[in-house]
């Protein structure tokens, strides 16, 4: 990583961490340490709980639920501190999931990746795709003062995955929209890492500190 990297290649970079990695949560907790995006952990806004009644087909064929098995809807809004980071819609099979899990996901705010760490999740990506800015469909306006509505941060990238257990059992199929602060505030400044690495250099060395361009 370099403090040149464009847009483009973070988004890169960010879409193949985010298929390497067992949970969104995860990977976007190491990403902004890495880039020094905000502090503390990552957290959800909970905008809706429901078992629906009509489950989608994508849904349906990615989960497999058996009878007598259900799947809950949990759309939530992941940050960091105060910065947007993605949308997130998640259908779970809570009869696959240890007990107490299913009350945590449905009474708190607590990301579904940390729910689930116990179960040793990996991440089975369907879909990831890069794209131009583009306002997240999740964002109702309605629900947003007028002054706060430009500075919604736009969508550069979205995956589709499947979320197995370390037994291979599909738990859960999440969509994902991630926000363009992770790469617009990754561009802005070098990697946390380099920064302190630089500070370290630089107070050991006998000549001033030629950057590069």
């Amino acid at each position: 990583m370099t403090t040149q990297s464009t847009p483009h290649a973070l988004t890169q970079e960010l879409s193949t961490r985010l298929m390497a990695g067992a949970t969104a949560t995860e990977t976007l907790l190491a990403w902004c340490e890495e880039h020094g995006l905000s502090q503390g952990p990552i957290t959800v806004e909970v905008r809706q709980r429901l078992t629906p009644a009509v489950i989608p087909d994508d849904v349906r064929a990615a989960l497999g639920p058996a009878a007598g098995e259900t799947v809950h809807y949990r759309q939530v809004r992941l940050m960091r501190g105060t910065l947007p980071l993605a949308t997130a819609e998640n259908w779970f099979v809570p009869q696959r999931l240890a007990a107490g899990m299913t009350e945590v996901l449905q009474m708190t705010d607590v990301p579904f990746g940390t729910v689930v760490a116990p179960l040793r999740p990996s991440r089975r990506t369907l879909v990831a795709r890069a794209q131009p800015l583009t306002a997240d469909p999740s964002e109702d306006p309605s629900r947003l003062s007028a002054s706060a509505r430009p500075s919604q941060p736009n969508i550069i990238l979205k995956h589709t995955a499947v979320i197995l257990s370390g037994t291979g059992t599909a738990l859960a199929l999440v969509q994902e929209r991630f926000s363009s602060e992770l790469v617009s505030s990754a561009t802005a400044k070098p990697p946390l890492s380099r920064v302190l690495d630089g500070r370290s250099r630089a107070g050991s060395a006998t000549q001033p500190m030629r950057l590069e361009r």
